[in-house]
């Protein structure tokens, strides 16, 4: 979709209150406490429009530098670096610390994950499960990634080497920062809670397309930008622009959508008929 100037800056502005104040799908892990966000506090009024995200990459990149940004404007911590990669002796990937820092305060470093997250709750035979828009991606698959893998690495002999030899740091504290929203099915009676998700996160509704176009007679819709997907919605509204109504039928065959529902006003996705039956 098109963007202005303007619309980036909010765009912008709706991000990084996001990574700042929205509720978190996950708490303290016993691998990693969650992020004190109120690190960020101390310069308060970040300038959007210094920021200069990338809104053309992925959703994780963009993320992933807008978080960059906010630790760089806080008083309270030092980056040192991001996206670093671990390697074995051969040279074997072992995988990637999001950032590393050094909090101000106490004089400690941090290794902090991001990961920005999206999952709908889905019910076979019974019982429920937790698939993404692309239903490849699970929410159980990746919370066993990240305890085992993601949160883990630091502890490898290889990532103490290379932070010691590169950064001269001994000892380093592991956090995360997870963020993102769960949709239930706009029928679901239960809204239940997945494994370490927590109970008051971002939670939204998500229907088939097919009783979409049964419901709504909308001759267009406001599709939800993916750089948005995580953000409070209610302020950038305005600067949504509405597609009509067959081409949002043509989009949501292709991908699971996002759209403002006015019913309900809040996020809801739309799903092609055929998503989930592979599960």
């Amino acid at each position: 979709m098109h963007r202005t100037y303007s619309s980036e800056i909010q765009y912008t502005q709706a991000l990084l209150e996001c990574l700042r104040s929205s509720p978190l799908l996950v708490d303290d892990l016993p691998e990693a406490a969650c992020f004190d966000r109120g690190k960020f506090f101390p310069r308060c009024e970040v300038a959007a429009d210094l920021a200069e995200l990338n809104f053309s990459q992925k959703l994780g990149h963009l993320y992933e530098d807008a978080l960059a940004y906010l630790i760089e404007q806080s008083s309270d911590l030092e980056l040192l670096d991001q996206s670093v990669q671990i390697f074995s002796e051969k040279r074997i990937t072992l995988g990637e610390l999001d950032y590393v820092m050094r909090d101000l305060c106490s004089g400690g470093f941090i290794h902090l994950e991001l990961a920005v997250k999206f999952y709908l709750v889905y019910y076979k035979n019974g019982e429920a499960f937790y698939p993404g828009p692309d239903p490849r991606d699970n929410w159980l698959n990746k919370l066993k990634r990240m305890r085992e893998h993601q949160l883990r690495l630091i502890n490898s002999n290889d990532a103490k080497s290379h932070l010691l030899d590169r950064y001269g740091i001994g000892e380093i504290d592991t956090q995360h920062l997870i963020v993102g929203k769960l949709f239930d099915h706009y029928r679901a009676e239960q809204k239940p809670c997945p494994s370490a998700m927590q109970n008051d996160c971002q939670r939204g509704t998500w229907k088939y397309l097919s009783e979409w176009q049964r419901d709504s007679d909308a001759r267009e819709v406001k599709v939800i930008p993916k750089c948005l997907w995580p953000a409070k919605l209610a302020v950038v509204l305005d600067g949504i622009e509405s597609i009509g109504r067959q081409d949002f039928i043509n989009e949501v065959q292709a991908r699971c959508t996002m759209i403002w529902d006015e019913e309900s006003q809040a996020a809801q996705f739309i799903a092609a008929d055929s998503w989930g039956e592979d599960l």
